[in-house]
């Protein structure tokens, strides 16, 4: 079943929690700008459920916004987190979410946190077979591969991916695949294995191998119709190298440092197409959301490669630590577990 253990506990409750422990980011900077702060929990609007919060799932995504020069901007102070997993302990009215189920969701701003208020519509149940860690490590991954699967025709077609052990590249190597995409995807060391079992015909150990030579021995010299790369200014070059004729390079992130500025004659010799990934111009908006993570979540329980090991887990107490984690290049992903 999908509802929590402690239903009746839930309803039977007098007294709900009337304030929360979330993080902030005071200012811009580093992890140690990050703050626990105490708050009023506002009152459930019409639709609204309240969330005890089991799990935060860490994105790079926060650091670069954390740093005020991120082409994305949030007004200081601002709650930290955006996915996470939880159970449902009160529902306002005409909420369509029963109290008690499990759920999660990849868009929910102040999610690092003890509880959360939030729209029944952003969360999404999560499925029998499925944790809660489980589910904080698929939500955002599901959303964003998801998009990237939209960018770029290639049904037949060969695709690279960098970063393909992290959380997002397992899950976009599996979508493709799904999609009868030829995949090559790129990683290190014993995770190779699984980025193999996430679906991917090809996988290149970066550590030991030349991945240019490698990526032009799988396609015969011709290239990639597609290169999606999440790294940014060290891999820029490498990647329009592995482009075939015609092909797109889809940067999503900037994990390196920002990409160069684009050079138009440098895209002369395969007329290259160059793209800067933004999620909102390949949905229909919020209102899309679930249905994409339901799909993550789907693929998850049917291939359990797909979900992401996990690097760390820490207290909210730790969360100043647990962003130092995420900033240290983890190999897996970060959960902040409140009830710690």
């Amino acid at each position: 079943s999908t509802l929590f253990p402690y239903t009746t506990l839930f309803r039977s409750m007098m007294d709900l929690p009337v304030q929360r422990r979330v993080a902030r980011a005071l200012r811009a900077g580093g992890p140690e700008v990050i703050d626990l702060d105490v708050e009023e929990l506002p009152p459930l609007r019409p639709g609204d459920v309240l969330v005890k919060v089991e799990a935060a799932g860490l994105n790079h995504a926060e650091t670069l916004i954390r740093s005020g020069s991120y082409t994305v901007r949030l007004p200081f102070p601002y709650p930290l987190g955006g996915e996470g997993s939880g159970v449902v302990i009160a529902a306002g009215a005409a909420a369509p979410i029963p109290v008690g189920t499990r759920v999660c969701w990849g868009t929910v701003l102040g999610s690092c946190a003890s509880f959360m208020t939030a729209p029944a519509s952003l969360l999404v149940p999560i499925p029998d077979g499925l944790s809660f860690e489980d589910a904080a490590c698929v939500a955002v991954a599901g959303l964003t591969a998801g998009g990237l699967a939209r960018v770029w025709p290639l049904q037949g077609r060969t695709a690279v991916v960098w970063g393909a052990a992290g959380a997002v590249g397992r899950m976009l190597v599996a979508i493709l695949a799904s999609q009868q995409v030829e995949v090559i995807g790129i990683a290190s060391g014993n995770r190779v294995d699984a980025v193999r079992a996430a679906g991917a015909l090809h996988v290149i150990d970066r550590a030991v191998a030349d991945v240019r030579e490698a990526v032009h021995g799988f396609t015969s010299g011709r290239g990639a119709a597609a290169v999606f790369d999440p790294i940014g200014g060290s891999t820029y070059e490498t990647s329009l190298q592995l482009l075939a004729p015609r092909g797109c390079l889809i940067n999503y992130g900037e994990l390196s440092g920002k990409a160069p500025a684009v050079n138009l004659h440098q895209l002369f010799s395969g007329s290259f197409f160059v793209t800067k990934y933004n999620g909102m111009c390949w949905t229909e908006g919020v209102q899309e959301f679930p249905s994409m993570i339901s799909d993550g979540l789907a693929l998850a329980t049917k291939r359990p490669a797909v979900i992401s090991e996990v690097a760390g887990r820490f207290a909210l107490d730790q969360v100043v630590d647990a962003y130092r984690k995420l900033e240290s290049d983890p190999r897996g992903k970060v959960l902040v577990l409140p009830g710690l």
